[in-house]
């Protein structure tokens, strides 16, 4: 079939949606002054879970972005199959933790979630192994997916609705720089040869422990 279909698809998939944006409901403007994603950086409550989540997004950059090469020629066409498992792992995580978030709150997904990243993503970095390679991205695509929705339901229920803009700006900025960062710096550090790169950037990412701890 060739990329090129393939993206032509993607690209009306993506723009299909926006027929149904004129029947969105409006929102009316809150009372209060949205502080910015400065401000909100400084401001621990919405600070800690998104340098966690940034934190876990790093790994997302690095799974889309190198495993492709990372892994043998021999296990090429695993490759399709564990770039679908990741995100499909995540979608039900999210739904897990939205589920679990609603009934006892979403502070104490932001740990389970940022552990079970890092550790997906030890797994991962024995990529001569098919079971280990597809097992890792999974567990990985579960945590990033518990901690997507965790921080970013932690973060709108720690400000008032004057927030809500600095929130949702400061979350997308963990979830794009996050994943640019990770791609980046593990090309950098890729010339210790894929594996120890992976395992490297998974104890790299316990560095988040700090803040997840106080989220607990």
């Amino acid at each position: 079939m060739g990329f090129t279909p393939v993206c032509v698809a993607g690209g009306v998939a993506a723009l299909a949606a926006v027929v149904v944006v004129p029947g969105l409901p409006g929102r009316e403007r809150s009372a209060g002054r949205d502080a910015g994603v400065v401000a909100g950086l400084r401001n621990g409550a919405p600070g800690r879970p998104t340098a966690v989540f940034a934190t876990t997004a790093i790994g997302a950059g690095i799974i889309v972005t190198f495993l492709p090469v990372a892994v043998p020629a021999s296990l090429s066409g695993l490759v399709a199959v564990t770039l679908f498992a990741q995100p499909a792992m995540a979608t039900v995580a999210r739904w897990f933790a939205g589920r679990y978030g609603d009934r006892h709150g979403p502070a104490r997904l932001v740990l389970p979630g940022l552990l079970a990243s890092s550790a997906g993503l030890l797994v991962t970095s024995v990529t001569t192994s098919p079971v280990a390679v597809l097992a890792g991205v999974a567990v990985f695509g579960a945590g990033f997916g518990v901690a997507q929705n965790a921080t970013l339901t932690l973060m709108y229920a720690r400000v008032p609705e004057s927030g809500y803009g600095t929130v949702s700006a400061l979350w997308n900025v963990a979830y794009d720089g996050g994943m640019g960062l990770g791609a980046v710096g593990f090309g950098a550090a890729a010339h210790t040869r894929y594996p120890a790169a992976f395992a490297l950037t998974a104890a790299v990412m316990l560095v988040a422990l700090v803040p997840a701890w106080r989220d607990r």
